[in-house]
């Protein structure tokens, strides 16, 4: 695992993003009137975003269980 690193979301990706994010909110509180209308959507955001990292951390854990695995599996047969 010294070579594997999570992919992450570049700064320019993330400047964008909360950018984008800020013109909605400011839309919803300013123009609509509602805040759950902003709010909402930042919501769903941030558990796509947790899930997606739970599927990586799975995905880290399955990899390395499989590498411990493959090394006992070379112990046993010398």
């Amino acid at each position: 695992m010294a070579n594997w690193s999570s992919p992450a979301l570049s700064r320019s990706w993330l400047v964008t993003i909360v950018v984008l994010y800020a013109l909605l909110l400011a839309y919803s509180i300013v123009i609509a009137g509602r805040l759950l209308l902003g709010v909402l959507p930042g919501l769903i955001l941030l558990v796509i975003y947790l899930l997606w990292r739970f599927v990586i951390a799975v995905e880290a854990i399955a990899d390395a269980q499989q590498r411990i695995a493959n090394h006992d599996g070379e112990d046993d047969t010398e």
